[in-house]
């Protein structure tokens, strides 16, 4: 999956702030939630090939959540701690559906579709598809 335009942005970003300069992150912070609506700090850790559809329009993102390869998140998604409890783990090549909310500290498997304004509030296998609120598991695959 190639990588959007706004991906690389972010690993721009994320680039001054490993470096420590902070007036560039700051700035793009200010740029992207003027523009697109999105909180999406540059401390949030992206796989390679991961993108964001629409240039990630009204997505909140939680600081020290880990986003994997080749994943694909939709306008309005966020991914956040519950309860204090620590940001999700995202796996590879998943899929997030516009409007889903991925709350708490869980893991979410490789190969995941996740649908549309779907809650998920526990830990998802790999090769998964989950929709609903909350998430449930609909159909387990042996391959994606």
């Amino acid at each position: 999956m190639k990588e959007s335009k706004f991906t690389k942005l972010l690993r721009f970003k994320r680039w001054f702030k490993v470096k420590k300069i902070p007036i560039v992150p700051s700035f793009l912070d200010l740029f992207y939630r003027m523009l697109f609506s999105c909180d999406i700090p540059s401390s949030v850790v992206f796989g390679k090939g991961s993108k964001f559809a629409h240039h990630g329009l009204g997505c909140v993102i939680h600081p020290r959540a880990v986003i994997g390869s080749n994943c694909k998140l939709f306008q309005r998604v966020t991914i956040g701690s519950r309860n204090g409890e620590g940001p999700p783990i995202l796996g590879n090549n998943v899929y997030v559906g516009a409007g889903a909310c991925i709350l708490g500290k869980i893991t979410i498997g490789d190969n995941v579709k996740i649908g549309a304004n779907s809650v998920v509030l526990k830990d998802i296998p790999d090769n998964c598809i989950v929709v609903g609120i909350p998430g449930k598991v609909v159909n387990i695959s042996k391959a994606n």
